[in-house]
């Protein structure tokens, strides 16, 4: 059968409907950092699409979990994990797994930043970034990867987000070397991931965010003018949780089955606004 017509054939067998092609409902998730900042906003929108999601925060912010649930259709289960000690991914593995028989979808939100100058910016900086933001989302990933394994399905393959950020793909305007040489490295290792991983039936992305409200992009408006700042960004305005929590489901549903290794870039258009 000639490739046009492969895919005529295609365009009517498979439901292409956005209900279809977008949907989270009954799957498990896992949320590092999913309390405050871009883990709320994909936890929020994981919930609210009727998935059951794990929110690890280093405390448990129980509140904020029995809010998502009240809104529903999904519900949000809040566990204290700090990403960064070994022990504790294991424990929470252990109780996720006497809960569960598979996760369907782990997103490595968590994250730490650090600004100084080039001459100020200390060892222990480099220590404390790299633990958090390369080592406790590779050794989650690992922990996780039978229970993601069981998640996967024909068809469907189980899925993992690693959050970047575009301060791993160019300059920004405050100086954070720890920070940018970190969120590079994720997406790097994204790709490696991706590539060892797919035939284990995972599919493994990145998303890199511009600036949306949360404590480190709050830190980011503290340093720089408000003028400076909404000139830096072609549409304008920071980032909404709807912007963030699309890619996610599209990442997280059928429509993102096929798509692995890749780094989404949602930031108003920063990376590309011309310059001299």
């Amino acid at each position: 059968m000639a490739m046009s017509a492969i895919a005529q054939e295609m365009s009517f067998s498979q439901d292409l409907t956005v209900s279809n092609l977008f949907s989270v409902a009954g799957k498990v998730c896992v949320v590092t950092g999913g309390s405050k900042g871009v883990g709320l906003m994909i936890t929020s929108g994981l919930v609210q699409n009727g998935a059951t999601v794990y929110s690890f925060s280093r405390k448990p912010d129980h509140a904020t979990a029995e809010k998502l649930t009240a809104m529903g259709p999904g519900k949000c289960i809040s566990m204290a994990c700090d990403v960064t000690q070994r022990e504790q991914l294991d424990a929470v593995f252990a109780e996720i797994s006497a809960r569960e028989d598979a996760v369907h979808l782990l997103v490595n939100n968590s994250g730490a930043t650090w600004g100084a100058s080039f001459a100020e910016t200390p060892r222990k900086s480099w220590e404390k970034l790299f633990a958090v933001n390369v080592t406790g989302l590779f050794e989650c990933s690992q922990v996780f990867l039978p229970l993601l394994e069981k998640g996967a399905l024909p068809g469907r393959p189980a899925t993992i987000i690693n959050i970047g950020s575009i301060d791993g793909l160019s300059i920004p305007q405050i100086e954070e070397y720890a920070y940018t040489a970190s969120k590079a490295a994720v997406i790097h290792l994204t790709k490696q991931m991706a590539a060892y991983l797919a035939p284990k039936n995972l599919t493994v992305n990145c998303i890199s965010p511009g600036l949306f409200p949360s404590k480190m992009g709050d830190a980011v408006v503290g340093f720089v003018s408000p003028e400076v700042l909404n000139g830096s960004i072609p549409l304008g305005r920071h980032g909404h949780p709807s912007d963030i929590a699309s890619a996610v489901l599209f990442l997280a549903g059928v429509g993102g089955a096929y798509t692995t290794g890749s780094n989404i870039v949602i930031d108003g258009g920063i990376l590309i606004k011309p310059r001299l």
